[in-house]
């Protein structure tokens, strides 16, 4: 790729994290990485439906050639969620069902919107026309598929313990990943924190509070 290439794509991507911001895309957060703009860090807080309260983190990557490329952005679970359609060997999300071919009318924003909505309303996956393609045993989890079918209190049995898990560990920081843009929650610290509170309370502008009132790798999400 050219240098003039290059920083067109840097722009596109640029773009369309400007436009996640300006979408209704509630309880999501992500952000590119410091290194690699075409690996995105995320979070989903989960405010509806049997996944309800669940924290559960991601990745999205970007193909190489972005926009250009016609394969979809893949999104991959750093958590453990059990969903029909997440794989469990490499907890990527099937997206074909919404997203059979990217092209220049597709964004991320829309990607999250269905991240949420497949979330927030898993039976869905029930009337999938992919679910009896052979490909979708390799992509998609079967037996969370049957129990979703045929034994619902084992199902929310299974994501209860996800989302205990997902609770358990939200101040853990990713491991081995030191990117400057990687997520990280801390536990409150008054600190820290208090006069960001104070602040936010007498509606100063998030751009005004400045780095030195937060620790290196603190976010304020609206």
């Amino acid at each position: 790729m050219t240098l003039d290439a290059k920083i067109q794509q840097e722009y596109k991507i640029l773009a369309e994290y400007k436009m996640i911001l300006s979408e209704n895309v509630r309880g999501v957060y992500v952000i590119p990485s410091h290194d690699n703009s075409l690996h995105w860090y995320g979070v989903i807080f989960v405010r509806n439906g049997v996944y309800r309260e669940g924290i559960f983190r991601f990745s999205i990557t970007l193909p190489d050639t972005f926009p250009a490329d016609r394969k979809t952005p893949v999104i991959t679970f750093t958590s453990e969620v059990y969903h029909p359609f997440i794989c469990p060997e490499n907890k990527e999300l099937d997206t074909r069902d919404a997203f059979p071919e990217w092209n220049t009318s597709c964004h991320v924003w829309q990607l999250l919107k269905y991240l949420i909505y497949i979330l927030e309303q898993p039976d869905i996956c029930l009337s999938s026309p992919l679910n009896d393609q052979e490909e979708s045993k390799k992509c998609r989890n079967v037996e969370a598929l049957q129990l979703l079918e045929g034994n619902r209190d084992d199902f929310l049995a299974k994501i209860k313990v996800c989302i205990q898990e997902s609770q358990e560990k939200v101040y853990e920081s990713p491991s081995g990943d030191d990117d400057k843009h990687a997520i990280i929650f801390e536990r409150w610290n008054p600190a820290i924190h208090d006069a960001i509170l104070e602040k936010i309370k007498n509606n100063t502008p998030l751009d005004e509070i400045h780095q030195d009132d937060r620790s290196a790798n603190t976010g304020i999400f609206p």
